[in-house]
């Protein structure tokens, strides 16, 4: 398969970029490549230098590549858009100026659908008027990208409001396709009830990128009967190396095959930072397992 492998600062436990407890961004560098990687994702907004040069000349000298931003931003609340397109501004420059074409966008978690993160039946949905309004939040963000050549990718995101298959369809046939694509992400289908290969192939049009984790299927029942919320979810052991949890991840690589996928594939085995001197260890135990797998 001709696919090229990344992997994320999340595996890392690095999330929000002002906690100063974050490891440093050149550690990530470092091991990522260790660990066999050919690719980074840039995380969180203000976690790596803002300086391109400088981020462009760390990365050129680890042998890595910047593969696309995040904007991982409260789209469904219409008091946040003013922000979030300053934002959004911000890191279109910056992609520009390193050479990355892709930037993701999530809506972030929430204190109301974090406490129902694989609870598509019970879980509360946003009104038309809302959904409305998150919808035009993107489209502002996706027309000031497009006139920067940025491509801009929803990533549904457990916690968050687009999270469940109707969210996801609601958006996607809401902004037509060659203006939004997408990135799904293998592990919040799974956590979120659905079958990703289902997924992948209704969408296979729309996929420009595609995150992979393996999740602990017993650890989600825990989480779901808990309601604990995705990030304590993540820090009680929910991803595990690839290979090593419950998705079927044979019939995914048997599917973007079938796809002729060529774009990134990235690993993500999110850590709490209490665990990072394991991430590099894990994380080359997914690249071993991946080049097993022919990817």
């Amino acid at each position: 398969m001709n696919m090229k492998v990344a992997c994320a600062p999340c595996c890392w436990g690095v999330e929000p970029s002002e906690l100063s407890v974050n490891p440093s961004w050149g550690r990530i560098l470092v091991e990522a490549r260790e660990a066999g990687y050919e690719g980074i994702e840039l995380g969180p907004i203000g976690y790596f230098p803002d300086d391109p040069e400088l981020l462009k000349s760390a990365l050129r000298v680890r042998g890595l590549r910047a593969c696309a931003g995040n904007l991982h931003e409260a789209f469904s609340d219409p008091s946040a858009r003013q922000r979030i397109v300053e934002k959004a501004e911000k890191e279109v420059r910056r992609l520009v100026a390193i050479g990355v074409d892709k930037l993701l966008i999530m809506d972030a978690k929430n204190t109301v659908r974090d406490a129902y993160v694989g609870q598509s039946v019970i879980a509360p949905r946003l009104n038309r008027e809302s959904m409305a309004a998150m919808i035009a939040t993107i489209l502002e963000v996706v027309a000031l990208a497009e006139q920067q050549g940025i491509r801009v990718l929803l990533h549904p995101s457990s916690g968050g409001y687009v999270a469940f298959e109707d969210e996801i369809a609601a958006v996607m046939n809401a902004i037509p396709a060659n203006k939004l694509g997408l990135c799904l992400d293998v592990g919040h289908l799974y956590i979120d009830g659905m079958q990703p290969e289902v997924m992948l192939r209704r969408y296979a049009n729309r996929l420009e990128h595609v995150h992979v984790k393996d999740i602990d299927a017993q650890q989600l029942h825990q989480v779901r009967r808990d309601r604990c919320g995705i990030h304590q979810a993540y820090s009680q052991s929910l991803t595990r190396p690839l290979g090593q949890g419950s998705i079927k991840l044979n019939e995914i690589w048997r599917l973007l095959k079938e796809m002729n996928y060529q774009g990134w594939l990235v690993v993500e085995q999110e850590h709490p930072v209490s665990a990072i001197e394991t991430v590099k260890q894990d994380l080359a135990k997914s690249r071993t397992y991946l080049s097993d797998c022919g990817v």
